[in-house]
């Protein structure tokens, strides 16, 4: 397995054939981030947190076909990630305590939103910002 930098993770980037991956591949992915978590020494991933990330991963990637990566972080959250080229992407944080923190980076333009509860996404926010994502049809990296 691999850290949050991403150097080894293969089922998240791209298939062998170059496609990107189905859903199930990351829901995969999901699935091992709690072992991931520990080998890196991160905190325990909470049910909250794994629910909310098994949940929203199925929506984002309706909402928006393209490569998600999923991996613990150091602070127990666990990030739903969808770079694209030139620096754009999308980074859903899924807390311990059952928020989420959405960040949006288009270009160099940062946005982002705090959610108390994760239940309410995808929301217009997240919405806007995969389809900004998608019309922008940039290569992943």
């Amino acid at each position: 397995m691999t850290t949050w930098l991403g150097a080894e993770r293969s089922a998240s980037t791209e298939t062998a054939d170059g496609s990107l991956p189905e859903p199930r591949d990351v829901l995969r992915d999901l699935d091992e981030a709690t072992a991931e978590a520990h080998e890196e020494g991160f905190p325990l991933l909470s049910d909250s947190a794994l629910a909310n990330a098994r949940r929203l991963l199925p929506a984002m990637y309706e909402l928006s076909p393209c490569r998600f990566e999923v991996y613990p972080m150091p602070d127990g959250e666990i990030a739903v990630h969808s770079p694209a080229g030139s620096g754009s992407s999308v980074l859903v944080l899924c807390e311990p305590d059952g928020g989420a923190l959405c960040l949006v980076n288009m270009n160099g333009a940062h946005r982002r939103v705090r959610y108390s509860d994760a239940d309410l996404l995808p929301d217009g926010f997240m919405r806007e910002a995969l389809a900004e994502l998608q019309r922008r049809g940039e290569p992943a990296m």
